[in-house]
């Protein structure tokens, strides 16, 4: 193999050269080193010299692997009894006493693993679970056995179990064989010599000082030897050595030695290349601490001739480890001198060293191998920084695939590169394969920040050598996983992870202004997510040292300069400060100017430039600064890679841009333009979000042309709406996405068919864009029960049998609609489980067992010498943040797996729950039927205009749509309205307004405005000019946009004697005419009921009028002669709750609840325990239930960012699949509930009835709700109740 390299390096090769200036050089360096040490002469001692012989914890673990092995252990049962011969917590405690090895401590272990396989003899074969492989994220599969080839398939969960835990086990041997080997190790050796007999004119360090060092680093070897065997891994050898490159004492002595050993060696010495090799590699590390040219430059000449072409080097059994020296100092070079073109014949020599060692069966896990593999990722990574070649990080990757580098024993090193090569892969591509790996090896880095705790007390005060690198690119992968899942904790981490890379980053290497300029953009990004100005102003302050300090020997990145102009002009949008905009654009300028790097990069700085230039025609007007910018994305785009993702942003960039222009100048081609741009990035392979951003930018453009224009936009938006659904986010993180968008698509989509006269298509259109959460939800549960019909059945993805991928399909679904809530799916409720273990007492026998073991081995190390206060709280983060890591990454696998048979099933036929058109609705019988006992008007609330829909019953059996314009209703008197009511009921709870002030001040004012522009007209043309009924009318309302945040049944003209709603229609809600129906259909069940009550919550204000409640509801029962079921104070706990629920066909909650505004999902009903979440309530299933009476406070209440969705209590029964539901719009008094419940009650289960009927609910309340307004009752205690459902 012939190695071409630059004749100028090779003139460097010459070891006449380098070993005598080498040895001057090396020996001042280390006559001031030990000087310098605490700014004494005072003498190292031999602990301090060896970098792991004191303070080593030989009881515990370190982090690393106490996390694995904490994980392995679930909480479970608390301690019980144990039996005569069976494994008992003592044994292990024993075990881990100082000094006591580890030979009986793996005895234990193993006695645990025969304990978990007679577990598994325990539970019956009938019982083992099938489990989708998709479920488990790819990065976890390596231990359950499955055909690799196939894309699904499922597992045996009894057997993965037992694999696992089997495998755990193993790691734990392993971990407590490497702390018998640092135990041995920690013996202190003789002391060294003490500086008094170095002489201070000596060329050399003095000989005992080298004796001594030498004595450590054989030492050393033979401890790395002993790690290096243990599991068949190397990452504790790497760790060590990493740890030792960091010590500039060890190289500078190791340095020295082996100079002197090279001159002494003859040109013929068998060793020769392999000591030249590892002479050039001590001084590329040292380079690394000290940035001194003459360390790399003399590393070149030496790993240079290291690898002279030699006959015998295509085999040589050394020439990995001498090609990986010599492409560590390329890579080094190209850094100091800002050229990456040369990496490109790096790589290429990599590659064919690794093919023809491939080639021969040379071992693949040869350390040697490892560290080739993992520089040929470090050349990828900077060339790729320096290029935007993306089929250079797949090299990477693939590269340390074969090898197996990234296994669950990984050193940091090769974690921070795994890291940024799923990173960089991610941000090209937005798979979330990507960025749940980069995510993933992150995660093991989360206290680099912390001091190695088994240093010497001097050296304790370092971090990893790794720390500032590993932290920053954990810090970038936060900063992504906001993007995905929108939680802005992920930006708080990344903020505080770039500041400790900052701190843990020496201010003379040469990355420090990159990691500054890390630090300046992690603020940047969450100043974007939540407007802390405070943040922009030291993003500036950051970016504006960061753009003065040198880069060279650094990678390529983003510039600080175009950071700083960013940051400037975004500021001066914000402050409408147009010098600060002037100025951020010139740094912009003067930064794309400087820049000499990869297209992707560039692309990225002539983006921000755009933005900044449409900052200040935003502010002047000036088409000359339109121009530009849309010239500058233009370019932008034109650079983009094709695969790139940040293709889509420009255009979406651009369309926008384009259509200012067009609305300025009035420009044809420009419109056309803007509409092509949006056109293609809303019918692209983009992001949800950004193609749901795209098509409403596109309508908004396209209404100047009309609602037909407008209305072709639309459609493509709605067709998008399910996508922001996806089933591999959790429904929060669907929630803050929509809430994000501020998406009125239906709405609007309806407006449009209304203007044209389609009512039939807006009705369809207003169904499809409302409740785009709750229909993801109801299909993921309807999928779990049906399937695809016998016939026409196209062949099943992945080469599965179609029996086999029906059953994926199933569990699949069953698995993402259980967690969709978020509530992850690792919590477990103690009760749950205690009451599954008991069902086989064996199966709790010795899990109590297995959970005694864990709970003493935990007290047990918290007395030991070598725990910190702390620790386990740290570990029980850890394992927090790696549960919540392997959530979203086992949800992103199972939902892409899911799609994919998704997909199949729509070739067969319609997947269950979707929505029909209203074309086809409205020839169901069973709407006709339901309209014959009254109206369904939905209410459509849009900026372009509002309207009402109203479905009838027509005599001869059909349905008619009746279309009310409504004018006077404006969507910016509605959200006053809700924000007033909001306003008075704060006011209200805190003793500013009195429950009379609010009426005559709020409540009326707001109800005829309601009655005024929306009540009355819809009521005039059902009944007349004069407003004459009979009897009160049934109507079921569906309210748009912020009218669903209102108390559209109270409206009223409140003057005299004139009727109202109250008066003239018994008054219902629905989400959608879906839902509606669903109920209408349900099948009647017989009368079944619990009454759960809470008079007295921990941590809340009591509510006395429970019991009399309860009392109310018992003697109605008692009429009927029917059982009552009560679940009161401590009895009704959320297990409890939620095994009774579904037992029982009539519900009624007695308790306080809580709408939580942060994220809808946490919204509860508070038990004594805790808080029943609507994330619960919703894996529940409730079809069987006919009728909740949800007497709490909120249990209606919606967010005012999405009112379209009802994310609520009540919604969230109805989802369950509750009939008809009784549910309060804000908070209401205790004696109001009570009164209201008893006098509902009272109608449903009065004497005489033999089955309750749940139909009567609706009438009963409104009875109830009129004669407190008959009694002259405050308007706040009878306004908030409301009925939704049939």
């Amino acid at each position: 193999m012939t190695l071409e390299m630059d004749p100028s390096r090779r003139a460097e090769a010459s070891s006449s050269t380098i070993y005598p200036d080498m040895e001057e050089e090396l020996a001042n360096g280390f006559r001031q080193l030990l000087q310098s040490q605490d700014g004494s002469a005072e003498p190292l001692s031999s602990q301090e010299l060896n970098p792991a012989s004191s303070n080593v914890n030989t009881s515990e673990p370190q982090s690393k692997h106490i996390r694995d092995n904490d994980q392995a252990v679930d909480e479970g049962p608390a301690r019980a009894k144990t039996q005569p011969n069976e494994v008992q917590a003592e044994d292990f405690l024993a075990a881990m006493e100082p000094g006591a090895g580890a030979r009986g401590a793996e005895d234990f272990v193993e006695s645990l693993v025969q304990q978990v396989r007679q577990l598994n003899d325990l539970i019956p074969s009938s019982q083992s679970v099938q489990v989708p492989i998709a479920v488990v994220p790819e990065y976890s599969r390596t231990s359950i056995p499955h055909d690799r080839t196939a894309d699904g398939g499922m597992y045996d969960g009894k057997q993965a179990t037992i694999s696992m835990f089997e495998a755990v086990a193993g790691d734990i041997k392993n971990v407590l064989k490497a702390v018998d080997a640092l135990g041995d190790y920690a013996k202190p050796p003789p002391l060294a010599p003490t500086t008094s007999t170095v002489s201070s004119s000596s060329t050399s360090p003095d000989p005992a000082i080298l004796s001594s060092i030498s004595t450590q680093a054989s030492r050393a070897t033979s401890l790395l030897s002993q790690l290096s065997g243990i599991g068949g891994n190397n990452w504790m050898t790497e760790e060590v050595n990493r740890m030792l490159q960091s010590n500039e004492l060890y190289l500078r002595a190791t340095a020295h030695k082996l100079s002197i050993q090279l001159q002494s060696m003859s040109e013929h010495s068998p060793n020769l290349r392999e000591t030249q090799s590892a002479f050039g590699l001590v001084l590329l590390q040292l380079y690394e601490l000290v940035h001194d040219d003459t360390c790399l430059n003399a590393a070149m000449g030496a790993v240079s001739v290291a690898i002279t072409p030699h006959d015998s080097d295509a085999t040589s059994l050394t020439l990995p480890i001498r090609v990986r020296n010599w492409a560590y100092a390329e890579r080094l070079m190209a850094r100091r001198e800002r050229a990456f073109d040369p990496l490109q014949h790096v790589i290429e020599v990599i590659m064919k060293t690794l093919n023809v060692h491939q080639a021969l069966n040379l071992p693949d896990t040869s350390p040697d191998r490892r560290a080739l593999a993992i520089e040929l990722a470090e050349c990828c990574l900077d060339r790729y920084h320096a290029s935007g070649e993306v089929s250079i990080l797949t090299t990477a990757l693939d590269a340390l695939r074969a090898l197996e580098v990234g296994g669950s024993w990984t050193d940091t090193r090769s974690l921070c590169v795994l890291s940024e090569l799923y990173l960089e892969r991610f941000l090209r591509t937005w798979n979330f394969d990507n960025i749940d790996k980069a995510l993933y090896y992150t995660g093991h880095m989360q206290e680099l920040d912390e001091p190695e705790q088994w240093l010497p007390p001097r050296q304790a005060s370092l971090s990893h050598p790794d720390a500032s690198r590993g932290l920053r690119v954990t810090a970038l992968c936060r900063a992504q996983r906001f993007e995905v899942v929108m939680d802005i904790t992920d930006l708080d981490t990344s903020v505080n992870h770039a500041r400790k890379a900052l701190r843990a980053c020496s201010e003379t290497h040469p990355m420090y202004a990159a990691y500054q300029t890390t630090l300046a953009l992690a603020l940047y990004r969450r100043f974007e997510a939540d407007q802390d100005a405070r943040d922009l102003d030291e993003c500036i302050e950051l970016s504006g040292i960061a753009m003065h300090l040198p880069i060279h020997g650094s990678v390529v990145h983003y510039p600080a300069e175009a950071g700083y102009g960013l940051a400037l002009a975004r500021r001066g949008e914000v402050t409408d400060n147009l010098a600060e905009i002037d100025e951020g654009i010139h740094h912009l300028q003067r930064a794309r100017k400087a820049f000499a790097g990869g297209t992707h990069i560039e692309a990225r700085i002539e983006r921000d430039l755009a933005t900044a230039l449409s900052y200040r025609f935003q502010r002047t007007k000036g088409t000359d600064d339109l121009d530009a910018a849309i010239r500058y994305a233009s370019s932008a785009l034109d650079r983009a890679p094709e695969d790139d993702q940040s293709r889509a942003s420009l255009s979406l960039q651009i369309g926008h841009m384009l259509a200012q222009r067009a609305s300025t100048s009035g420009s044809d081609q420009d419109h056309q333009q803007a509409v092509d741009a949006l056109r293609s990035v809303a019918q692209g392979s983009a992001r949800a979000p950004m193609r749901l951003k795209a098509a409403m930018e596109w309508a908004h453009t396209a209404s100047t042309r009309g609602p037909s224009a407008t209305l072709e936009a639309l459609k493509v938006a709605l067709d998008i709406l399910p996508l922001i659904a996806w089933a591999g986010n959790r429904m929060v993180v669907q929630y803050r996405t929509l809430a994000s968008l501020c998406a009125d698509v239906g709405p609007w989509a309806a407006a449009c068919a209304i203007a044209s006269g389609n009512l039939e298509d807006a009705i369809t259109y207003l169904e499809r864009g409302r409740n785009v959460l709750w229909s993801q939800s109801l299909q993921l549960r309807l999928g779990q029960a049906t399937g695809l019909s016998e016939t026409s059945q196209p062949s099943a993805p992945g080469g599965a049998s179609t029996d086999s991928q029906e059953a994926e399909r199933k569990t699949l679904s069953s698995f993402l609609s259980r967690n969709a809530d978020g509530m992850g799916l690792f919590s477990r409720d103690r009760e749950r489980t205690v009451a599954a273990a008991q069902k086989n007492p064996e199966v709790f026998k010795v899990a109590e067992r297995l959970r005694n073991v864990y709970e003493n081995m935990r007290e047990k190390l918290k007395s030991h010498p070598g725990y910190r206060p702390g620790d386990f709280d740290r570990i029980d983060t850890m394992r927090s943040m790696f549960a919540s890591l392997y959530e979203d990454a086992s949800l992103h696998s199972a939902a892409k797996r899911h799609a994919s048979l998704q997909a199949y099933e729509k070739e067969a036929g319609e997947a269950a729950g979707a929505l029909t058109p209203f074309r086809d609705l409205r020839r169901r019988p069973s709407l006709a039927t339901l309209l014959s006992r009254g109206h369904i008007v939905l209410l459509n609330v849009h900026s372009s205009r509002c309207d009402a829909l109203i479905l009838g019953h027509m005599p001869e059996g059909g349905v008619n749509i009746r279309h009310v314009p409504l004018p006077e209703l404006s969507v910016e008197d509605l959200r006053g309205w809700a924000e007033t009511i909001q306003v008075g009921m704060y006011d209200l709870q805190q003793g500013a307004m009195g429950v009379r002030d609010l009426d005559e001040a709020i409540l009326i004012p707001v109800l005829q405005g309601i009655w005024r522009t929306m009540a009355a007209p819809t009521m005039h043309h059902l009944l007349g000019k004069d407003l004459v009924a009979t009897k009160p009318t049934r109507i079921w309302w569906c309210p748009t946009g912020p009218l669903a945040l209102l108390p559209i049944h109270a409206a009223g003209p409140y003057e005299g004697e004139a009727p109202g709603l109250m008066e003239l229609a018994v008054s219902s809600y629905i989400p959608t005419l879906h839902s509606l129906l669903r109920a209408h259909e349900a099948s009647a069940q017989p009368f079944s009921l619990l009454a759960i009550g809470q008079p007295e919550t921990p941590g809340q204000n009591p509510l006395p009028a429970v019991q009399k409640e309860l009392t109310t509801i018992q003697r109605a029962c008692a009429r009927i002669s029917r059982p009552l079921t009560t679940l009161v104070g401590p009895d009704a706990t959320v297990f409890r709750v939620s095994q009774a629920l579904p037992a029982h066909t009539w519900l009624h909650f007695s308790c306080h609840a809580h709408q939580d505004s942060s994220n809808a999902f946490a919204s509860a009903f508070y038990m004594h325990n805790g808080p029943l979440t609507l994330g619960a309530l919703m894996q529940l299933d409730l079809a069987q239930v006919q009728f909740a009476f949800l007497s709490a406070c909120l249990t209606s209440a919606g967010d005012e960012r999405l009112p379209d969705e009802s994310i609520h209590l009540a919604a969230g029964m109805q989802f369950a699949g509750v009939r008809t539901t009784v549910a309060t719009l804000w908070t209401v008094a205790d004696k109001a509930a009570a009164f209201v419940a008893g006098k509902v009650y009272e109608q449903v289960l009065r004497a005489g009835v033999s089955e309750p009927d749940p139909l009567e609910a609706a009438e009963a309340l409104h009875h109830a709700v009129g004669e407190m307004k008959a009694a002259g009752r405050p308007m706040v205690f009878w306004v908030p109740f409301l009925h939704v459902g049939i």
